[in-house]
């Protein structure tokens, strides 16, 4: 992914507003970062509903 692809990947998230204004300034790497910790955070909501949908049918 080019820096330009990480930017629009984390704004089309809509999470982590609060780096938006600063994205041009992040490294390849803290943008690595932030894409990691947004992934993780939309796994975690993935198993938050799997769990309750499934436990919702027991």
């Amino acid at each position: 992914m080019t820096k330009k692809d990480k930017i629009a990947f984390i704004k089309s998230s809509k999470r982590k507003t609060h780096v938006y204004n600063n994205l041009d300034r992040y490294t390849d790497q803290q943008l690595n970062d932030v894409i990691r910790e947004i992934v993780q955070g939309l796994i975690r909501e993935s198993e938050i509903i799997a769990n309750a949908y499934i436990n919702g049918y027991r």
